[in-house]
């Protein structure tokens, strides 16, 4: 592992503690250069082992860089939509700039990019971003012709904007901070019919994706009755909120939501069912990198662009274009340069639970699965009688695909552990297993879905899709809710203290740097060559 012998781990250390500082102490980008310079000082000046001064004094570069760069992010422009914060009814118009998230008391929240607003006095061009919170919504499967928005949608509302308030209880968390530290500074509530639907968003991409999502929505929904077609939906485009809240909750309890959300394991699905057919027709592996990197980059924006999808695309497009540069792919490396890249595009992100649930859940398993794969792929002893014929073969990819889906499991789960605790206050008892049980069909349900989708006209090979899209998803469904609904499926849990999950990662790393150094040698191949890659 030997992370503080990588260049990049101080950087992004560097860089988060400038972040952290910046967002905790609220400076001003005065008060951040001034601290920041102090910093880099005091780094060039200190001498001690370890990174040598050169290093020391490019991470207090970028501690400059990441307490500048944050400040900067509070500063609220003088058109924001916020100025007009007033409490008055207005006419919003702007563009749903999230994958709207589903409450638990039946309201629906997403983020609206405003681009004018219509008071008593006139109408006017503003910017920035608003919280919008839609009461008791409809869904298109009901029946209704209330709209329902989605992402990349332009919709008109008409509501009360207001500003956050502070909390009413001493030591609760301020939601004014939360939204801020997302450059959101106001809040609207709405009912359902006050939301009008206004087409796709601007731009030749804004209205390509609405096109794609209506028709592959509408084939989806013909092919794939109820929650069957919303399942594959979600697993196609990332976006679960057709589905009940009761299917929504099972995931949730069992640990397998990621599942649903345009996010790593998504890209990990389009790339290996892609890369199985380029394969097949003999593509050189230079283009079949840049094909990957198309289709991800693709399907990023047809699942509409959300944080989730657009980090794991940087992760799979960073690791993908080490070949292009005739470099060894470095997982650790590419982790750390991802989240780099994201946090200086918007360096508040840090606060976003996705990107500490992404981050935390990608690190451990790079990390931990050079220690758990080779006590449990070890190659047979040349005496031993296995089976060797082509009907075994599926047979011992099946069990090590699953083995392998337990061990992502425990990986993930130990890296999340603390802030899923924090977040959300409950612990999933079932996670491994349902994950074990539910990744697999993940893969099929995908590749299923696409040949139905595109091969549905055509006798034999649609209907047989089809049909078997519909065993895999009616049995993931299955699968899922009755883990789900288990009483002791989820544990609820308090939330621990800073000090604690911070103690928590640093111990974990150095149990996982203890465990690298003593199993090293166990992880050398026949050829004397260790592996690198890792299946994520």
């Amino acid at each position: 592992m030997n992370l503080h012998f990588r260049p990049l781990f101080p950087i992004a250390l560097a860089y988060i503690a400038g972040i952290i500082c910046a967002a905790e102490l609220r400076l001003s980008i005065g008060a951040g250069l001034w601290l920041g310079s102090v910093v880099t000082l005091l780094a060039a000046v200190v001498t001690g082992r370890g990174w040598s001064r050169s290093m020391r004094v490019l991470a207090g570069g970028v501690f400059l860089v990441g307490l500048i760069r944050t400040s900067a992010g509070w500063a609220i422009p003088y058109d924001d939509i916020s100025r007009f914060a007033e409490g008055k009814l207005v006419h919003l118009t702007g563009v749903v700039a999230s994958d709207p998230e589903l409450r638990e008391d039946g309201s629906m929240r997403f983020v609206l990019r405003a681009e004018s607003v219509k008071t008593y006095t006139g109408e006017y061009r503003v910017s920035g971003r608003t919280m919008v919170t839609i009461c008791r919504p409809r869904w298109h499967t009901d029946g209704s012709s209330t709209y329902t928005p989605f992402h990349a949608d332009r919709v008109r509302i008409h509501a009360r904007l207001r500003t956050p308030t502070a909390p009413a209880n001493p030591g609760s968390g301020s939601y004014a901070d939360y939204l801020a530290r997302h450059r959101v500074f106001c809040a609207m509530s709405a009912p359902i019919g006050a939301v009008r639907y206004l087409g796709p968003g601007p731009g030749i991409v804004g209205r390509t994706t609405a096109w794609f999502k209506a028709a592959l929505t509408a084939r989806v929904r013909s092919l794939f009755p109820g929650d069957q077609g919303n399942l594959l939906l979600g697993i196609m485009l990332g976006n679960y909120v057709a589905l009940p809240l009761s299917v929504q909750s099972a995931f949730m309890r069992t640990g397998t939501m990621h599942l649903l959300a345009a996010s790593g394991y998504n890209c990990g699905v389009i790339v290996l069912i892609f890369r199985w057919i380029l394969q097949r027709l003999t593509v050189p592996r230079a283009w079949m990198h840049v094909i990957l990197i198309l289709l991800l980059w693709v399907f990023a924006v047809l699942a509409g662009a959300g944080p989730s999808i657009i980090r794991a695309t940087i992760m799979a497009t960073t690791f993908l274009s080490a070949y292009l540069l005739w470099r060894a792919a470095d997982m650790v490396n590419t982790v750390l340069l991802s989240g780099l890249v994201i946090l200086f595009a918007n360096p508040l992100s840090l606060y976003d639970v996705g990107f500490q649930l992404s981050f935390a859940a990608v690190l451990s398993i790079v990390l931990a699965m050079p220690i758990m794969q080779p006590w449990f792929h070890r190659e047979p002893e040349q005496d031993t009688k296995l089976p060797t014929n082509r009907l075994w073969r599926p047979v011992t990819w099946s069990l090590r695909s699953i083995l392998d889906a337990v061990l992502l499991s425990v990986a993930a789960m130990v890296g999340t552990l603390p802030i899923t605790a924090v977040y959300f206050n409950y612990l999933s008892t079932v996670s491994i297993l349902a994950n074990a049980l539910v990744a697999l069909l993940v893969v099929a349900l995908t590749a299923c879905g696409l040949v139905a989708v595109a091969f549905s006209g055509i006798p034999l090979i649609g209907p047989l899709a089809v049909s078997a899209g519909q065993s895999v998803s009616g049995s993931m469904l299955y699968i899922v809710t009755a883990l789900g609904e288990l009483p002791w499926a989820a544990l609820s849990v308090r939330s621990p203290m800073w000090v604690f999950v911070l103690f928590y990662y640093v111990v974990a790393l150095g149990a996982l740097e203890c465990l690298h150094r003593i199993t090293s040698h166990k992880r050398v191949s026949t050829n004397g060559k260790i592996p690198e890659q890792v299946s994520a």
